[in-house]
């Protein structure tokens, strides 16, 4: 009888052990493989072939769409490595076309007729970028060039953006490169007292300047100046009663010791800090254009002696 219990509980233990190793096996070689798979997967680098991107014929663009897809935070971009009517060398021999032609409607000083850029420099860059609106409808290419330039006296630090489409140049940062400073760009941030008593001198930045420059550059555009509006200007839609009264008293003084009406704001107006005046001694203005009936295109323009900065504003 004890034989038989034995050989019973023996029989038990045997069938419950291959039960176990059944289910070990069941479920633990297939996870097992399956780490093997990934491991495998992961150690080997899969190539797959991708459709080429290709710039077929897109929809013209007004200005003012086109402003408001580079602003866009909806638009998809991509880089490209050439664009639809450019390559880089092409985007640059074009860029120095443009920087001449600015100089020509006095948007820029003479020195920057001859300005030479180069690709060599593995810091400079000038990649296309196609911008795409979420309905696909509204696309375009715009080179963005970023490069030191060579002009016969000075060395000068260039942000653009050329359009593929047209060759214009968008948007456009000129500063002067100095050793001086530690970017190399001479800044408001790191401008030293020389710099301020250039301020004063005949070499300032006058608003007369900076409404001209940012007319002539509408005008490079095709598109009308409806307004500029320097910071100091604003000055009657900022004050409460009581400040513009004081403010208005302040200019008639000033303009009994001889200055213009427009003079005489603008000194209040820095003397009270409602200014565009910038360390730097440049002055900032916001420029309204109109393209026909199609809209507005807003651009922010700062202007210094050594300086000048074009952008879309919002």
């Amino acid at each position: 009888m004890r034989r038989k219990n034995c050989r019973s509980r023996k029989s038990w233990l045997l069938t419950v052990g291959a039960l176990l190793l059944a289910a070990s096996v069941g479920f633990g070689v297939p996870l097992a493989f399956r780490k093997w798979q990934d491991d495998r997967r992961l150690s080997v680098v899969e190539t797959e072939e991708a459709p080429e991107v290709r710039i077929t014929s897109q929809t013209e663009l007004s200005m003012v769409e086109k402003a408001e897809l580079f602003l866009s935070a909806d638009a998809s971009t991509t880089v490209l490595e050439k664009g639809k009517n450019y390559d880089v060398a092409g985007s640059l021999a074009k860029a120095e076309e443009e920087l001449a032609t600015l100089c020509e409607m006095g948007v820029l000083d003479e020195t920057f007729r001859t300005a030479k850029m180069t690709e060599q420099d593995a810091e400079q860059s000038a990649d296309p970028i196609f911008y795409i609106d979420p309905s696909g409808e509204k696309s375009m290419i715009i080179w963005m060039l970023n490069f030191q330039i060579d002009t016969e006296w000075d060395r000068w630090i260039l942000k653009a953006a050329l359009d593929d489409e047209t060759g214009k140049l968008l948007e456009l940062g000129i500063q002067e490169w100095s050793e001086d400073y530690g970017n190399g760009i001479r800044s408001g941030a790191a401008a030293t007292d020389s710099d301020m008593a250039a301020t004063d001198s005949d070499t300032a930045t006058a608003d007369s300047d900076v409404a001209e420059r940012a007319q002539k550059f509408g005008s490079y555009l095709g598109l009308t100046t409806e307004r500029v509006t320097q910071n100091w200007e604003l000055a009657d839609a900022i004050l409460s009663d009581g400040d513009r009264t004081a403010y208005d008293n302040q200019v008639h003084l000033y303009e009994k010791k001889g200055y213009t009406e427009e003079e005489a704001r603008r000194l209040v107006s820095e003397e009270w800090g409602i200014s565009d005046r910038n360390p730097d001694g440049s002055r900032t203005a916001q420029v309204v254009y109109r393209e026909g009936d199609k809209g507005e295109v807003h651009y922010y323009l700062r202007l210094g002696a050594l300086s000048l900065s074009i952008y879309f504003a919002l």
